[in-house]
């Protein structure tokens, strides 16, 4: 509507409108959350001066506040979640491993503080069952989620069986899209490295995978056991693989004992 096409029932209108606002906030009102009278204000509008009725505490402030990190905080456990995030680690962060002891979180933290999701960098966590190794994988994953990074938490044999499965279907494109997909995070945490070394598809899709990752310089959280490690050294075709990861990935060893064993008083039947 222009300036020439206004007319005098539109100011009554807006006029109306006003004075139904001005006439609301006349009312005395108390705060629905802490009860608090509304402040009497003196205001201008329409010509005239009128008291009004305003608010006088921070409640609708502090109410939407908390809305906004319940609502930040719903979407990041979404994303832990997508991430593959167990319920048993969802809450565990680095700052809770170092009050419990739990070896190279120092390591964990600055790998984290200096995380570029384009330089490659990555870790390879070595040592025996029960002594924080996937508890630190974790860890760092959700770490870098808080930060704004994509991430995947994934086990080898969920790896296997998912291309086992595609490959069922005789469709090799299902195949090299699961190894793509597993290649695009900014960060793979890949635990339970245990390639069935007897196996020729088992050991071409190990290293079908870590060249991906290596070609395309990306960062990955590496988690094995020192006897996996022996085993895929028999095998002269995981050389290629085990020099890259050598090439790529900090070592961290973990010496502690198992927690699990120490903590239930009898031996881990995991």
């Amino acid at each position: 509507m222009s300036i020439n096409e206004v007319k005098n029932t539109d100011f009554s209108t807006i006029g109306s409108l006003c004075g139904e606002v001005m006439q609301e906030a006349a009312e005395p009102k108390k705060c629905k959350i802490c009860g608090k009278p509304f402040k009497a204000i003196t205001v201008e509008a329409l010509g005239r001066k009128t008291k009004v009725f305003a608010v006088d505490c921070d409640c609708y402030v502090e109410e939407q506040e908390r809305k906004e990190q319940q609502k930040k905080k719903t979407a990041l456990r979404e994303r832990y979640q997508r991430a593959n995030i167990g319920k048993r680690y969802i809450d565990i962060t680095l700052e809770k491993l170092e009050k419990l002891g739990t070896e190279h979180v120092a390591d964990a933290q600055k790998y984290v503080e200096n995380f570029n999701p384009e330089s490659g960098a990555s870790l390879h966590l070595i040592g025996e069952f029960g002594n924080g190794k996937t508890s630190v994988g974790y860890a760092i994953l959700r770490a870098l989620l808080s930060k704004g990074f994509n991430g995947l938490y994934i086990t080898w044999i969920d790896v296997v069986n998912r291309c086992y499965y595609a490959k069922s279907f005789n469709s090799q494109e299902k195949v090299d899209t699961i190894l793509v997909d597993l290649s695009r995070f900014d960060i793979l945490v890949l635990d339970e490295l245990v390639i069935n070394t007897k196996d020729d598809r088992e050991v071409n899709l190990a290293t079908e995978l870590f060249d991906r990752l290596y070609r395309d310089n990306k960062c990955f959280v590496l988690i094995n056991n020192p006897c996996d490690i022996q085993e895929m050294k028999t095998v002269p075709r995981l050389g290629k693989l085990l020099d890259r990861v050598r090439e790529q990935a900090e070592k961290l060893i973990f010496k502690h004992s198992s927690y699990r064993l120490k903590n239930t008083g009898g031996e881990n039947v995991n």
